[in-house]
């Protein structure tokens, strides 16, 4: 028996809740009544989204070889389909926001 102001162990707090709180059973429900519900299981999509290599932060796709220097900024890809085949080649830099799609002919995308 615990004394009176005595903490509980987070192990001793979770079978508490586990105990008094009950599993519900799944519940299908229309999409436009889902709002405050919790998914049973996890979701995947079939295809990955963004269909690109979407860039994590802003920075500029270059070519590593071209060292550092000066470089004209040839296209700015932003997120959804800017710059979507427009090709960074030597000598030239592109503008790359997050989720913007980096081209996989670039070699680096620096911040």
């Amino acid at each position: 028996m615990r004394e009176k102001g005595e903490m509980l162990s987070v192990e001793d707090a979770l079978n508490i809740v586990k105990t008094v709180s009950p599993r519900l059973s799944p519940l299908i429900v229309p999409i436009h009544e889902a709002l405050g519900k919790v998914l049973a299981q996890d979701i995947r999509a079939p295809n990955p989204l963004p269909p690109f290599i979407a860039s994590v932060k802003d920075g500029y796709a270059v070519i590593a070889s071209d060292g550092p220097g000066e470089y004209p900024i040839i296209t700015e890809s932003r997120a959804g389909n800017d710059g979507v085949g427009v090709l960074v080649t030597p000598g030239t830099v592109a503008y790359v926001t997050t989720g913007g799609d980096v081209n996989s002919s670039e070699s680096e995308c620096r911040n």
